[in-house]
């Protein structure tokens, strides 16, 4: 999933919890949970793609508006002082695993280490189902607003 889905679910139970280091594990383990949901990626989140194709353009530009989207949220959490400490390592346990798994400057590098390379295979066997590209993206900004309503409700 992308990063909104996975920050805003993770705030809200940081949000719920309040205790940063039991909100940032929450969100962690709320990662996966959402990963197991059929979804779809964007562009490369095709069939018949491999791992080792270069992400296209068309994947930077999504990810790229994703996060433009996530910081515009959070900065207006910020700005109306609602992001309190539990909310905000929720939100960080929620992209934690996509940070150290699935980031092009550093992930193949990690994958090296075994115990990267087993969770590198975990993540990727509980995002199996894949979805068509419009209703993946539909389901997980659904997601996302779901979890933005209950933060601001």
């Amino acid at each position: 999933m992308l990063i909104s889905a996975h920050a805003l679910t993770g705030a809200f139970i940081g949000k719920e919890i309040g205790y940063p280091p039991l909100a940032f594990f929450a969100g962690i383990v709320s990662h996966l949970f959402l990963d197991c949901i059929p979804h779809n990626d964007g562009p490369d989140d095709a069939a018949g793609r491999s791992e080792d194709d270069p992400n296209t353009v068309g994947q930077y530009a999504l990810v790229a508006v994703d996060i433009i989207l996530a910081i515009i949220v959070f900065g207006y959490f910020y700005s109306h002082n609602m992001l309190a400490a539990g909310m905000f390592w929720g939100a960080f346990g929620g992209i934690f695993p996509d940070f150290v798994d699935n980031n092009p400057l550093w992930s193949k590098r990690l994958r090296k280490f075994n115990v990267f390379k087993q969770f590198h295979q975990f993540h990727s066997k509980i995002q199996q189902i894949k979805t068509p590209m419009w209703f993946g993206l539909l389901t997980q900004y659904a997601i996302a607003a779901i979890f933005l309503w209950l933060i601001l409700r």
